[in-house]
């Protein structure tokens, strides 16, 4: 489990790859997302496809970002984890998404005139970018302004400044002179331990629940599940035992009842948290589960008070198949906790 800023732990780590425009962001987070399996997203692309900017500048040359638009789309995929997020600036996201933010550097030498085959070319200027926009690119990069706000807006501990040279006409990020790829680059990147998945239930030390901590488990519903929860629910629908029916319904197999796969927020939750009093919750059905398929359920506390020696905390609840690529349901739930220590007894079916 990945902890992030401000002790937020998810499935998997996020990533924030930063720097001036040119400095080849995109050239080395793409291909860090090839070799960590980790989700690539080119915030300057978002904006376009999603319309998520305030008009265009002309003066800048670019998009006016509508910062809000943008945290809010990202949401739930950087609540996901797995994520390495491309973008030149980075004050503005939630302190809480980013287990590392890595800015990009390069000698201004080789920012402003980079020699390739004998030939001196502009790098920006080659990029399309003139005016007012390559003065101020190269002045950020002169003054370091966006490692000072990195270095401002997150912990220190996990900004990393990483120098790019020049590679097969593009800017690429290295992580030692003798780098040995992607590779050397996510070991450098990522700390020892922090792209391997781990539960609450290997650790042994006493946690306290705080804003962003996220609780899994993975199970696999078998025909007896099935037929058990029938038999206490009397929803004995021949979608869940006839495969003739399921596939006549357009499904693939038999289908694990929602209620059934849902059943596992309150479980989380209540092992973690003996005597919570379960208030609401809040469900909707996203796709198919059949019978054996592995399922991974995440609780994150997304909200929290106290009151009368007692929490209220408001979670956000999915459910995962398929690797943890496809959402099969989500929603939100409500729990009355007495207190807030957690119990690391969660093991998987």
């Amino acid at each position: 489990m990945a902890r992030g800023n401000n002790g937020t732990r998810r499935p998997k780590p996020n990533l924030l790859i930063t720097g001036t425009p040119g400095t080849g962001k995109s050239t080395t987070a793409s291909a860090l997302a090839e070799a960590t399996n980790l989700r690539y997203i080119c915030v300057g692309d978002l904006v376009k496809e999603k319309n998520l900017h305030d008009g265009w500048d002309n003066q800048f040359e670019c998009h006016i970002i509508n910062e809000d638009l943008v945290c809010d789309e990202l949401e739930d995929v950087m609540v996901e984890g797995g994520n390495i997020v491309d973008y030149h600036g980075c004050d503005f996201f939630p302190q809480r998404w980013f287990d590392r933010v890595v800015v990009l550097r390069t000698e201004n030498s080789i920012f402003c005139f980079v020699t390739l085959a004998g030939s001196d070319c502009v790098l920006n200027q080659s990029r399309g970018y003139s005016g007012t926009k390559l003065s101020n690119n190269l002045e950020c990069e002169l003054y370091q302004i966006l490692l000072e706000e990195a270095c401002d807006s997150y912990e220190e501990e996990i900004v990393t400044a990483l120098q790019s040279v020049r590679q097969n006409d593009s800017m690429r990020a290295i992580a030692t002179e003798k780098s040995g790829g992607e590779a050397m680059l996510a070991k450098t990147v990522f700390p020892t331990g922090l792209l391997v998945l781990r539960s609450f239930s290997s650790v042994a030390s006493k946690t306290l629940l705080k804003v962003g901590d996220v609780l899994r488990e993975t199970r696999v519903f078998s025909s007896e599940d099935v037929k058990a929860y029938a038999e206490v629910s009397h929803d004995w629908n021949p979608l869940h035992f006839d495969p003739e029916s399921a596939r006549k319904a357009g499904y693939e197999n038999r289908l694990v009842h929602g209620m059934l796969v849902s059943s596992m927020f309150p479980r989380i939750i209540s092992a973690h948290f003996p005597g919570a009093v379960y208030v609401s919750q809040s469900l909707h059905f996203r796709s198919p589960v059949y019978v054996g398929d592995e399922i991974l359920g995440l609780v994150q506390a997304i909200a929290l008070r106290e009151t009368k020696n007692k929490y209220i905390v408001k979670f956000s609840t999915k459910c995962f198949k398929n690797h943890n690529e496809l959402v099969v349901i989500d929603g939100e739930a409500t729990a009355i906790l007495p207190n807030l220590e957690m119990l690391h007894n969660l093991k998987s079916f």
